[in-house]
């Protein structure tokens, strides 16, 4: 665009402002001379008027002396006593000779007309000027309109010694008149009569094509005597003055415009010529004063964009006006952004707390290392740390971390790379392949002796070790098989462990697990398996434990100890127990239907039992199927209940409240305590299989289960053993005093059909287990 730039637009801006001014200057200067030029010119009529004035009434002077001289005359005095008319004549014609008059008459005292130089005359038209004769004993003069020709006209009377006669004389109002006023005034004139119903030009020292222009304005300039008027069309300025009382003789004098108009004009050319060298100058000093302030604002510009850029450099500019200040300004803002810069990457490379590199360091500079280093990855995690956030408290396991990564920089050898990867999991890097050895040496000396609130605390560390080699890996592999051998190591009995080949295809198979989960729910790769509960004391089955299968398509059969502890460490397990506890209920509502009343246990997890809408998902689903409360039980571990036991106590309180039978699954390999189990409001204690497949050899497992079932018996519990799988093992649980027994021993877990199959079977000939006869 045309005022893009901003020395464009300064020019612009002081070429505009002086162009403005120099408008108004000049628009006010030549309308000031205008109007100057203009007074002059009506100045110069007004004196021409007055000229023409004296120059009439000096031609009256002369013409009343004139006549004065003949009326002292002796013989004309005679002739006129006398009537010697030709006496009167000849002295007329003499006297009028001398001054060169147009017209001689002598009126008598009564004003008859006796004698004439004009034949036409009559004694009418003269009556206007000896009417003003009166009773006056002087001269008296005026110019009268004579049949159509004007003249100044001087009556003087006669005595002998008394009034004897009016003698009179005249002069023409020509042309000769005319040019001789314009000699005197150097302004043109015009004698115009005014008759009734027109005008007349009668004399003039205009040519006859400007009378004719002038023409038109000729009733307005005797409409408005004695006023200046001037016509756009017109070449003169014109004012015109009434030489008689009937005003019917009129004197109109004339100014060329030309001759006011060309110093107007020339003044008019001047000051153009002035303002075309001031807007010329002006247009260079704008030009050089926008540049003054453009060439630094662009030099600025440049330097703001090489900021921009990462430039450094020192600002182009200097001094001590604005334009410097914000030079000094951005050189100051380059410093300030390249520090800014340098804490930005700092903080985005480094742990706020520790200072030491974080993961996306890690991403940066691991895969050089990798490309040109054999090495290894050291990952270490503090054991529990939870709860020492707990018992510590934030702020103190904070010191403790920070104590931890400077201890870190201080073993020996250095590492090539040392980061915080998160939370308490630390990452080193080392060229050479770390023995397990070497890293139990490590290890000793970073977990004891932490000072802490005038303590010292001891830190249990895992370690997961990889080797890596030049070249050969990925970013992405290396941490992921880091990470594998760290989650060994904290199963591990010496905390340490490495990668070994291979378990990264274990991981990979427990990612496509968690990924395949949802969608195989929904396709039918899931599906329920049933295992009888007997009664031992009534020999009947009137329950069993719903177990979920996995037939994957890709990886087979999918034992469920793999896919449920992936789901509850995916977040999934919650869609996995609503599609447990919807099948459940489906096939309940269809055993009811067939006749076979039974109850099924569902197994809970930990988180199914910390969500709120749990009581009322299961209420909904009985409703759905129209089930009463007790066809369904629920059984949740030891362990599960003692991670957050206040909140499943609520829950399970709840759940007994609706009517549904609770139990304790895996009793006795937990870490409840008497005081929580005489709390929970469970139904049932299902005792771990561990203690039960050898009981019948084993006296020791007797001996717990015979405790277990006392105790729970106490308390109101009954009491189930799981993981019955001989015969021999049947008489010790009854002896025991188990109420139900759960195992390989009755029956496998077996689809609905199965089950229904097996039950009918069981209910029929009961004596076959108990007596071993039956074989599994």
């Amino acid at each position: 665009m045309l005022f893009r730039s901003l020395r464009s637009k300064l020019i612009a801006i002081l070429v505009l402002l002086l162009s403005l001014f120099a408008l108004a200057t000049a628009l006010a200067t030549l309308n000031s001379m205008k109007h100057d030029s203009l007074s002059q010119a009506r100045d110069m009529l007004n004196v021409a008027s007055k000229v023409l004035r004296q120059a009439l009434q000096i031609r009256a002077t002369q013409l009343s002396d004139s006549v004065g001289l003949l009326a002292t005359d002796f013989a004309f005095r005679r002739a006129v006593a006398t009537a010697e008319q030709d006496t009167i004549a000849s002295v007329l014609q003499n006297h009028g000779g001398r001054i060169n008059a147009d017209l001689m008459l002598l009126l008598s005292p009564d004003g008859e007309l006796l004698v004439s130089s004009d034949a036409q005359l009559q004694q009418a038209d003269i009556k206007p000027l000896f009417l003003q004769t009166g009773s006056a004993n002087s001269s008296v003069a005026d110019i009268l309109a004579l049949h159509g020709q004007p003249y100044q006209l001087v009556l003087a009377p006669v005595r002998a010694p008394n009034l004897i006669a009016w003698a009179g004389m005249g002069f023409l109002l020509d042309k000769p008149l005319a040019d001789d006023i314009k000699a005197i005034t150097d302004l043109d004139i015009s004698f115009v009569i005014r008759q009734p119903d027109s005008l007349r030009w009668h004399s003039s020292t205009l040519t006859a094509a400007q009378q004719q222009a002038l023409t038109p304005v000729l009733p307005l300039l005797l409409q408005q005597g004695g006023n200046l008027q001037q016509e756009r069309d017109q070449d003169y300025l014109s004012v015109a003055s009434a030489l008689d009382q009937p005003q019917q003789l009129w004197a109109v004098q004339h100014l060329s415009n030309q001759r006011w108009l060309s110093s107007y004009q020339a003044f008019r050319q001047q000051l153009l010529l002035i303002f075309g060298a001031t807007l010329s100058l002006a247009l260079l000093v704008a030009f050089v004063f926008a540049r003054s302030i453009t060439r630094p604002l662009d030099a600025l510009s440049q330097f703001a964009r090489r900021i921009g850029q990462g430039s450094i450099e020192p600002a182009p500019t200097a001094g001590n006006d604005e334009i410097g200040l914000l030079g000094r300004t951005l050189h100051t803002m380059q410093q300030n952004i390249l520090q800014r810069e340098q804490q930005l990457l700092f903080n985005a490379e480094h742990d706020a707390l520790t200072g030491l590199y974080n993961r996306a360091a890690v991403d940066r500079l691991l895969p050089d290392i990798l490309a040109q280093h054999d090495g290894s990855l050291l990952q270490l995690n503090i054991r529990h740390f939870k709860h020492l956030n707990d018992i510590l408290g934030f702020a103190n396991a904070d010191k403790l971390l920070v104590q931890l990564a400077r201890r870190l920089t201080t073993v020996l050898p250095k590492p090539l790379l040392l980061a915080r990867l998160g939370g308490d999991e630390f990452l080193l890097v080392y060229a050479g392949l770390l023995t397990p050895a070497q890293v139990q040496a490590k290890l000793l000396l970073l977990t004891e002796h932490y000072p802490l609130q005038q303590s010292l605390i001891n830190l249990k560390l895992c370690a997961g070790l990889y080797h890596f080699f030049a070249g050969g890996e990925r970013l992405s592999d290396a941490l992921r098989r880091t990470d594998i051998a760290l989650e060994h190591a904290r199963h591990s009995p010496q905390r340490i462990a490495t990668y070994v080949q291979g378990q990264d295809e274990s991981h990979q198979r427990e990612l496509q697990l968690i990924r395949d989960l949802p969608e195989a729910l929904q396709n039918g790769q899931f599906y329920v398996v049933y295992q009888p509960k007997v009664d031992l004391k009534q020999q009947q089955c009137r329950s069993c434990e719903a177990l979920i299968r996995w037939q994957h398509p890709s990886l087979g059969f999918v034992p469920p100890d793999q896919f449920i502890s992936l789901a509850e460490h995916a977040g999934s397990i919650g869609l996995v127990t609503q599609w447990m506890l919807q099948q459940v209920c489906r096939q309940l509502a269809l055993w009811q239907q067939q006749g076979l009343q039974m109850q099924v246990a569902v197994n809970l997890s930990v988180q199914d039992l910390l969500e709120p809408a749990l009581c009322q998902q299961i209420a909904a689903l009985l409703a759905q199927y129209q089930l009463s409360a007790a066809s369904l039980a629920l059984e949740v571990t030891e362990s599960a209940i003692m991670q957050d036991a206040d909140t499943i106590v609520r829950q399970l309180t709840a759940l007994r409240q609706q009517g549904i039978s609770l139990a304790i699954d895996d009793f006795g390999t937990g870490q409840s305590s008497l005081a929580y189990l005489k709390q929970l409001p469970v139904h049932e204690v299902k005792i771990d299989r561990a203690f039960v497949k050898d009981i019948a050899t084993n006296s020791n497992d007797a001996l717990i289960v015979s405790a277990t079932t006392q105790l729970a018996h106490s308390l109101g519990f009954k009491v189930t053993a799981e993981g019955l799988e001989q015969h021999s093992g049947l008489s010790a649980l009854s002896q025991c005093g188990c109420d139900t027994v759960q195992g390989y021993y009755f029956a496998k877990p077996l689809t609905s059909d199965a089950f229904v199959k097996w039950q009918r079977d069981f209910s029929q000939s009961p004596a076959r287990w108990f007596s071993g006869e039956t074989t599994l």
